[in-house]
């Protein structure tokens, strides 16, 4: 699903467009012309989904050179493993959450916690998987002719970081579970997730002024997505609690 001439959406699950398989998040592709990266990997149930999606765009796997994660929740991070043995993409992750992902650490992912709340079935799966960098903030990845953003955003979980591309005079998010369309959050009984740290999220991506926003699920935003920012925002102010997704 093209979004513009650098982006597409390749995945998504039962919370969003369902071009994928059920658990997976939001997979975007973005297209930085000699490389592409993948954001997010979605659950890895079936990830030859997303290889269809993205064969079918034109676009050769041989090019998509970079998996970057948000978080290491299974529905944005079980698919890691398949795309770095399958294709040698260098998966980039928080510092945080790399030991996590490397050990498959299933308490600190709180992945237990998610399969005895019946989020996912007994016999899915999260290989751990070789992290080849781990970012922190403001630093920069490049992925060919584009320059993305580290901005660390917790609130959601630990260990979660967004993405900011600035192009053209437009800034785009690629904001993982952090945020999304109406103002929403995802808050959940978990041992990371912190109400506090999810209002300084929001204040920080608040002063931003993003154009488009690339949410781990849901619709994306093309347009004054700083809006829907906002709306979560004045919850907090209010403190309140924004809706939960």
């Amino acid at each position: 699903m093209q979004i513009n001439e650098r982006m597409m959406l390749v995945g998504s699950g039962k919370y969003g467009s369902l071009i994928s398989d059920s658990m997976d998040c939001n997979v975007y592709l973005l297209d930085g012309g000699a490389e592409c990266a993948l954001i997010d990997a979605g659950g890895g149930v079936d990830p030859q989904r997303i290889v269809a999606n993205i064969e079918k765009a034109g676009i050769a796997m041989a090019r998509v050179k970079y998996l970057l994660l948000t978080h290491a929740h299974a529905d944005h991070a079980a698919g890691a493993a398949f795309f770095q043995t399958r294709y040698g993409m260098q998966v980039i992750a928080a510092n945080e959450a790399v030991p996590w992902l490397e050990q498959a650490d299933m308490d600190k992912t709180s992945f237990n916690a998610a399969k005895r709340g019946g989020v996912y079935a007994p016999d899915f799966q999260f290989p751990g998987c070789a992290i080849a960098r781990g970012v922190s903030e403001n630093e920069s990845i490049q992925i060919g002719e584009l320059a993305l953003k580290v901005l660390e955003t917790p609130g959601h979980s630990r260990g979660h970081v967004s993405f900011l591309l600035e192009h053209e005079g437009r800034k785009a998010l690629f904001a993982g579970d952090t945020i999304f369309a109406g103002g929403k959050v995802v808050i959940q009984n978990i041992w990371d997730c912190s109400i506090q740290d999810y209002a300084e999220t929001v204040a920080k991506l608040h002063s931003l002024h993003i154009d488009s926003l690339m949410p781990g699920h849901g619709p994306f935003l093309v347009n004054e997505a700083w809006r829907h920012v906002e709306m979560a925002q004045n919850c907090f102010n209010r403190l309140d609690v924004p809706p939960n997704l």
